[in-house]
């Protein structure tokens, strides 16, 4: 599905890519939990194995296509224009590659000597590196592509990145984006999307979000887009 975001100046401040912040929020917070989760589970014994497996999957999934995103649309567009200036963030991205593939590994040999301790640490380690780069984007990056490029070209690096999102995936992505969302982003996040998407696939998405949060959370949402 190709989806085209235009400028809403009435919901979002100026700039298309400003809607990173909403996915960014939801990657920090998943890769916070998965480094907590990890770190009691390899120190204190606490949780279950099977809930880590399944909550690496999904983090590690989810920054994945994040990641593709941003390389199939953000930083060629970029590279084309200005050389040289989105090197250091898509380096970021092959340094995080390599650490999950770490994680994986040590996390199928959990009972090894050693291995939970240090899938705990790289977990910390992820977590912290994909928050630095994810904050170098909205400080640094965004404002200089505001810049250089203009809001339609904008929007199409945007549209080119939601593409690299397999819809099986935001079937889930979407209302796992929300949940990690305060009402104030929510609404900001569901305006955004009601001007990207066609109606049909909009309402789908939101009835997903609307039985993820729930009646009550869900209810400011509802109506700040009727």
């Amino acid at each position: 599905m190709t989806y085209t975001f235009h400028p809403c100046t009435s919901a979002m401040p100026p700039g298309p890519l400003r809607a990173l912040v909403f996915v960014h929020t939801a990657l920090r917070e998943e890769l916070a939990l998965l480094a907590e989760e990890a770190a009691n589970l390899a120190v204190d014994n606490e949780g279950s194995l099977e809930d880590l497996r399944a909550r690496f999957v999904w983090a590690t999934e989810a920054l994945h296509f994040h990641a593709k995103g941003e390389d199939a649309a953000v930083f060629p567009a970029i590279e084309e224009r200005f050389p040289g200036a989105a090197m250091s963030f898509d380096d970021d991205h092959r340094t995080d590659d390599e650490i999950v593939a770490m994680m994986g590994e040590r996390l199928e040999a959990w009972d090894d000597e050693g291995a939970a301790v240090e899938f705990a640490h790289l977990a910390g380690t992820l977590a912290d590196r994909a928050s630095l780069h994810m904050d170098k984007e909205e400080r640094l990056l965004v404002p200089f592509i505001e810049e250089g490029f203009t809001p339609e070209e904008q929007g199409a690096m945007l549209g080119g990145m939601m593409a690299e999102f397999p819809p099986e995936f935001m079937l889930r992505g979407v209302p796992w984006i929300f949940s990690h969302l305060d009402e104030e982003l929510r609404i900001r996040y569901a305006t955004a999307l009601k001007n990207a998407m066609p109606p049909e696939p909009f309402a789908m998405h939101m009835g997903n979000v609307e039985a993820e949060l729930g009646a009550e959370a869900w209810a400011p949402v509802a109506a700040a887009i009727a």
